[in-house]
């Protein structure tokens, strides 16, 4: 049997096995929007670790973030700041968000926004940026498991196939099973994935260095590559404000529907701890994969290939087989997410929005399910003409939504943010962004990422305009910051008892 079929039918039983937990993790009986969108807000801490962790980990992190080691070298670790910082931000949020979605019944960003602001004009803003943006990301995870199934099938499974077969899998099981078939699935995953990548980049060490020691690989690559372990002066403002907009992960929308999700608060404290030991991790062995392939497969010009291509010539059709089908799950825990995402944000905050009267959890589940099929088939039709990296796109879409982060401040920590401050900074935000992506490159002679530009005009339109309009009602903001108020006292007081307890004991 030739390799790339051994290959094959190892990824096939995989997707057949994730379609399975899929199935069987749904919600028994008729699920309602809450239980379909948030799972009910019963998500316990090891579930939500892994369907956090796998959803933040998505196609760059095996094939994007590998072709970015492997064709210019360590400039791509601005992104590991991210896997530091961006967690931080789950205590700054996370909590907040958990008790007003609890309290009031949001399952979106838009939800929060539209109800603080008292808007239904921003909760439609948000919602449509937040679709903008979602769609390349997408497009993106399916642009890489057409990869995967193209590289490991040496091209008897064409690159459209791989894609049409990524995207039949991931809305199976979402359509099935909603939020608990996506976290289910993203456990397995997460777990599958950083177990496969270490024992690969240890195969992959060990067969082409002879040893399990990697010291002699960066000296190579220093002594060769030297240019690949430095940063260059001029990309240093673009380096340095790369993980701003990796800030995006953590409010990303599938991410920050599972603030939502968690059984409890202390989940999340849980999460922000934890996770960037995860997200830190997992690059190592991709680093190491990359910069062997520097010094022993050059000339590759599909970058994001490079992992598959690396497993193919030093690893057996087994290994090959198992660490792509991690690829694979990579690619579908941020992919069915997104999905999930893009389907609540679509069925919540514009179709429940902009229709007349109430509608039922039957007809909600209905719209978000034909809501998953049609953005599914749109990122699949424009994954067939991007050419892009991988982690570009990526990179774009995440600095997009990082936009709604001044308003979400506003919400939770600014008395003083208006309506009106909101909109405009939000807008202005948005529309920097892909003018400095795709028109205006370098502002100024100044070479910094889309996302920080979109934040700074953001965040000073937001300030100015909400200092000039009027504030929001004395009840809208008790309603949130009176309440949150109440939440931090109560648990303060409840600190104390238990200090005078123990001092007493």
């Amino acid at each position: 049997m030739e390799n790339w079929v051994q290959v094959l039918i190892i990824i096939s039983v995989y997707c057949v096995i994730v379609l399975a937990v899929g199935v069987f993790s749904r919600e028994k009986g008729a699920p309602s929007l809450e239980a379909y969108y948030v799972g009910g807000r019963s998500t316990r801490p090891f579930v939500a670790y892994f369907t956090y962790v796998a959803t933040f980990h998505s196609s760059f992190a095996f094939l994007g973030a590998a072709g970015k080691l492997y064709s210019s070298g360590v400039d791509f670790f601005a992104t590991m700041t991210s896997c530091i910082v961006s967690p931080m931000m789950i205590y700054l949020i996370g909590r907040p968000v958990w008790y007003l979605g609890k309290k009031y019944g949001f399952m979106t960003q838009g939800d929060l926004l539209g109800d603080y602001y008292d808007s239904k004009l921003l909760r439609t803003v948000v919602a449509v940026v937040s679709l903008i943006f979602l769609i390349p990301y997408l497009q993106a995870q399916i642009i890489g498991g057409g990869h995967i199934f193209e590289s490991v099938t040496e091209g008897k499974v064409p690159f459209m196939w791989g894609c049409i077969i990524l995207y039949a899998v991931i809305i199976g099981y979402i359509l099935l099973g909603g939020f608990k078939a996506v976290a289910w699935t993203d456990t397995v995953q997460g777990i599958m994935m950083i177990v496969l990548i270490w024992i690969a980049g240890g195969i992959i060490l060990g067969k082409v260095e002879g040893t399990l020691d990697w010291s002699n690989m960066m000296r190579t690559m220093a002594e060769e590559h030297g240019d690949k372990l430095l940063i260059p002066l001029e990309k240093w403002p673009i380096f340095m404000t790369t993980f701003l907009s990796l800030f995006g992960i953590s409010i990303y929308p599938p991410s920050f529907q599972r603030f939502y999700a968690v059984d409890n608060p202390k989940s999340l404290k849980w999460l922000a701890v934890t996770s960037p030991i995860y997200l830190i991790f997992f690059y190592v062995p991709i680093m190491i994969i990359a910069f062997l392939g520097v010094i022993h497969m050059p000339g590759v010009a599909a970058a994001d290939q490079i992992v598959p291509l690396m497993l193919s010539k030093y690893t057996t059709p087994l290994l090959t087989g198992l660490v792509m089908a991690g690829a694979l799950a990579a690619t579908m825990s941020s992919a069915d997410s997104q999905l999930h995402a893009a389907s609540s944000i679509f069925t919540l905050d514009l179709y429940k929005t902009l229709k007349k009267g109430n509608i039922s959890d039957k007809q909600g589940i209905f719209v978000g399910r034909v809501t998953i099929v049609v953005i599914a088939f749109i990122a699949l039709l424009l994954s067939q003409f991007s050419s892009s990296l991988i982690m570009s796109i990526s990179a774009f879409a995440l600095g997009g939504c990082l936009q709604v982060l001044p308003a979400l401040i506003g919400a939770l920590y600014w008395r003083r943010g208006t309506k009106t401050g909101a909109l405009s900074g939000l807008i202005s935000g948005f529309t920097v962004v892909l003018i400095t992506q795709f028109v205006w490159t370098t502002p100024f002679g100044i070479s910094i990422s889309s996302g920080a530009w979109g934040l700074l005009v953001n965040v000073l339109v937001f300030v100015a305009v909400s200092l000039m309009t009027q504030a929001p009602s004395e009840a809208q903001i008790e309603k949130f910051h009176g309440y949150l108020a109440s939440i931090n006292q109560q648990q303060d007081e409840m600190k104390h008892t238990a200090e005078q307890i123990t001092e007493q004991g």
